[in-house]
C-alpha cells in the first residue's frame, strides 16, 4: 500500500512542477502581464542593445510602471495618443541613461531613443515602446 501512494504523490509533484514551469516559462513570456507592462533587453542585428517596452491593454489603462534590474519605466497617458514616458536604464553613474519626453505612440513599435556605443559596448543602444492593443 505504501509504493501505491509513494507512487501517487510522486506523480502529483511531478504535474506541479510540470503546470510551474509551463506557467513561468510560456504564461510570463508571451501572456498579459498583470501590471500591463513588460520590458525585455535583447541583442539587435547591428550588434548593439534594444530595450523593447511593451505597453498592453493601452486602450482602456492610464499608467504603467516598472522596475527591474537595471531599468526604471513610468509611463502615463496624456490624451488617446499622447503619452509621457520616463525610462531609465543602465547601471549607476555614466553608463545610466534617463528618457524623460513626451510621444505620440500609436499601436505597434515605436523608436523613442538610440544612444551611440559607449567605450566598452559593441553597438548602439535603441529603446522602443511596442503599444498592444
Amino acid at each position: 500500500m505504501t509504493v501505491k501512494w509513494r507512487l501517487l504523490a510522486s506523480a502529483v509533484v511531478c504535474l506541479v512542477a510540470i503546470v510551474s514551469a509551463f506557467h513561468f516559462l510560456v504564461m510570463e513570456r508571451h501572456g498579459v502581464p498583470d501590471s500591463g507592462i513588460r520590458v525585455v533587453e535583447q541583442g539587435n542585428e547591428e550588434g548593439g542593445r534594444d530595450w523593447v517596452i511593451r505597453l498592453y491593454q493601452s486602450d482602456s489603462r492610464h499608467h504603467w510602471q516598472a522596475s527591474g534590474s537595471g531599468y526604471d519605466v513610468a509611463i502615463d497617458r496624456l490624451a488617446k495618443d499622447s503619452f509621457s514616458l520616463d525610462i531609465a536604464y543602465g547601471v549607476s553613474g555614466d553608463g545610466r541613461h534617463r528618457i524623460r519626453q513626451q510621444v505620440r505612440l500609436h499601436e505597434g513599435p515605436t523608436l523613442v531613443a538610440a544612444f551611440g556605443a559607449g567605450p566598452t559596448e559593441a553597438g548602439d543602444t535603441r529603446v522602443i515602446v511596442d503599444r498592444v492593443k
